[in-house]
């Protein structure tokens, strides 16, 4: 089996306890070094990524990862923390990646151009019927906010079902 980190050399399983939680790690002995040194709290590897917050303890509340497990750990527990830490995690991803929106070229190509046009609609139409989803949850509006689901679910249906694509 090879690192998870580096995807190179020949791994070894190191456990971890972080935050009361035992974490199995499968890393080549460089990488665990690079990712885990023996030095003091505050030096940590990824503190240096995430952004200093009181919050340390909040967690993620479908799989309970922390921020401070995170910062130890440099691992989430699952997709929806991704969600639940957004404002965290931005600087993190701006740094990794220069961006935090994917900004790649479109597909090129004849017959499939309209058809990309149309997702590219669908989605533009999905992202403002979200914000327009919080902006109404946030002044109450539940009947707008039941209205606007209702085309929210349209569109994700057209796209992920299949419906008219």
């Amino acid at each position: 089996m090879l690192c998870t980190s580096c995807g190179k050399y020949p791994a070894k399983t190191y456990t971890r306890e972080v935050g009361g939680k035992k974490l199995v790690l499968e890393l080549c002995p460089a990488c665990f070094e690079k990712l885990y040194p023996e030095r003091e709290e505050d030096s940590d590897f990824f503190a240096t990524f995430v952004r200093a917050d009181s919050a340390w303890d909040r967690a993620c509340p479908a799989c309970g990862t922390t921020l401070d497990d995170f910062r130890h750990t440099g691992l989430l527990g699952c997709a929806f923390c991704y969600t639940a830490f957004r404002k965290e995690l931005l600087p993190s991803v701006q740094y990794a990646q220069g961006k935090v929106r994917h900004e790649g070229g479109s597909p090129s190509g004849g017959a499939d151009d309209a058809r990309y046009d149309l997702i590219r609609a669908l989605v533009h139409e999905q992202e403002q019927l979200k914000a327009r989803i919080r902006a109404a949850e946030e002044e109450g509006e539940r009947d707008v906010v039941r209205q606007l689901k209702a085309q929210l679910s349209a569109i994700n249906k057209r796209l992920y079902g299949g419906e008219g694509v």
